[in-house]
C-alpha cells in the first residue's frame, strides 16, 4: 500500500507540473484530477485489474492526454512498459460476468470479467467502498468478442 501511495503522489507531482490540480481522496487510494472544467477520478483497481485507472473513462482528447501521461510515467516510475489496463488477452468470452459503471446518458463502461458472479459481487462491493459516488452493475455479457 505504501508503495502505491508513493508511486501516486509522484504521479500527482508530475501532473501539477502540468497544471493539473490532484486532491487526494480521505482514507482512499483515489486522487482527483481536475484541469479546466474536469475532473477524473485516478484509482487503484484490486483484482482483477491491478492497475491504476481513470474513472469516468470516455473517448475526449482530454481523457486521451491526460491518460497517454499518467501511462507514460508509470512506465518511467516502473521501468517496463505496461499494457492498458483496460485489454486484455483472456477473451470475454471466458469471462461473462461484467461490472459495468453506470455513466451519464445511459451510457456504461466495462470496468471488469469475472469467471463467476460471485467474483464480480465482491468486487462490485470493493468499487462500492472504495468510489461511493459511482453506481456499477453486474451484467452477463457473452456478446462483447463475438462481433
Amino acid at each position: 500500500m505504501l508503495k502505491l501511495q508513493i508511486e501516486a503522489e509522484k504521479l500527482c507531482a508530475l501532473l501539477r507540473q502540468h497544471n493539473y490540480q490532484c486532491l487526494k481522496q480521505p482514507r482512499r487510494l483515489s486522487w482527483t484530477i481536475q484541469k479546466n472544467g474536469n475532473s477524473y477520478t485516478l484509482t487503484w483497481l484490486p483484482e482483477p485489474v491491478t492497475d491504476w485507472n481513470l474513472l469516468p473513462h470516455d473517448t475526449t482528447p482530454t481523457y486521451q492526454t491526460l491518460w497517454n501521461l499518467i501511462q507514460s510515467t508509470l512506465n518511467i516510475l516502473r521501468g517496463k512498459n505496461l499494457p492498458n489496463p483496460v485489454q486484455s488477452n483472456i477473451p470475454a468470452l471466458n469471462r461473462p460476468w461484467a461490472i459495468v459503471r453506470l455513466l451519464p446518458n445511459e451510457q456504461r463502461y466495462t470496468i471488469a470479467r469475472f469467471y463467476n458472479r460471485q467474483d464480480a459481487e465482491d468486487y462490485i462491493r470493493v468499487l462500492n467502498r472504495s468510489i461511493p459516488a459511482a453506481r456499477f452493475e453486474i451484467t452477463f455479457d457473452v456478446s462483447a468478442d463475438l462481433s
